[in-house]
């Protein structure tokens, strides 16, 4: 396809299976994308010491997007090398929207996962990765802990089974100068600064690289995406993305449990 020697692999639902892991096919697929020259980058809404876990197992560059676009991070030393955290004002304001409404939620601070003891029996019920469990902090309120601490916060992730309650948390946090508000699934709320986004990111690392955006590709399946693939030259949307996603791909691959990053890989590479 076209001169392309950068391609940007969202994680959650797009170079990970279901059940979180890392097939063969998209491993061997990066090895070889690689051994022809084109840098493969992680740009995902994870923090960095559990993006970093995935990002060793399927083989990319050290370099990687993480918090949704509010850092950029090293694998290889597992810390930021930059952010574009939240104020501590609007942190507070939206993490106490989030407690108060009940919902269970992480709070990225640099390199540490802030959660409450309610907000840890949640997630630890499917979060038991290492990097999950090396990087969080419990703490009685993490509202409270922010405001006494006056932390920078790169991200806040909220999840709820509840639509309303995710609908109410939205319309709650909108009204808060100071923050944006995103989705990466139906579950779920994505809280950043306002200026930004992976699409930024991923620009500051390309040119990190010595590339740019006209020579990047990248893949996704979110709302959380949608910067990012307007941002590169060839955007490539997963079979299970949203339809805003695919509205603003070149073109779709297969889904996340049929290896569509190993298939878009080795399209982009011909």
């Amino acid at each position: 396809m076209q001169n392309i020697d950068l391609i940007a692999l969202d994680l959650d639902g797009t170079a990970l299976a279901p059940g979180n892991t890392v097939t063969e096919a998209t491993k061997a697929a990066v090895t070889r994308a690689r051994a022809a020259g084109v840098h493969i980058v992680i740009a995902t809404g994870r923090i960095c010491g559990e993006a970093r876990e995935f990002a060793r197992e399927i083989g990319a560059d050290d370099l990687m997007v993480t918090s949704g676009g509010a850092a950029l991070s090293s694998i290889r030393y597992g810390t930021c090398t930059m952010r574009i955290s939240m104020p501590w004002e609007p942190a507070v304001r939206a993490a106490a929207v989030v407690e108060r409404i009940g919902m269970t939620a992480m709070v990225y601070a640099a390199e540490t996962i802030l959660i409450t003891p309610y907000d840890d029996l949640e997630f630890g019920k499917y979060k038991s990765n290492e990097g999950y469990l090396a990087v969080k902090k419990v703490v009685p309120s993490v509202a409270e802990h922010i405001a006494d601490e006056r932390l920078s916060v790169d991200k806040i992730f909220v999840r709820s089974g509840d639509p309303a309650m995710l609908r109410n948390a939205r319309r709650q946090l909108a009204g808060i100068p100071g923050v944006r508000v995103m989705s990466s699934a139906e579950d779920n709320l994505e809280i950043v600064s306002p200026i930004a986004d992976k699409g930024t990111a991923l620009g500051m690392l390309c040119r990190t690289l010595g590339t740019d955006l006209s020579r990047a590709a990248a893949i996704g399946d979110s709302e959380n995406d949608l910067e990012m693939l307007r941002a590169v030259s060839l955007p490539v949307a997963m079979g299970n993305a949203s339809d805003a996603v695919k509205a603003a791909s070149v073109f779709t691959t297969r889904s996340n449990a049929e290896d569509g990053v190993a298939a878009a890989i080795e399209k982009i590479l011909l």
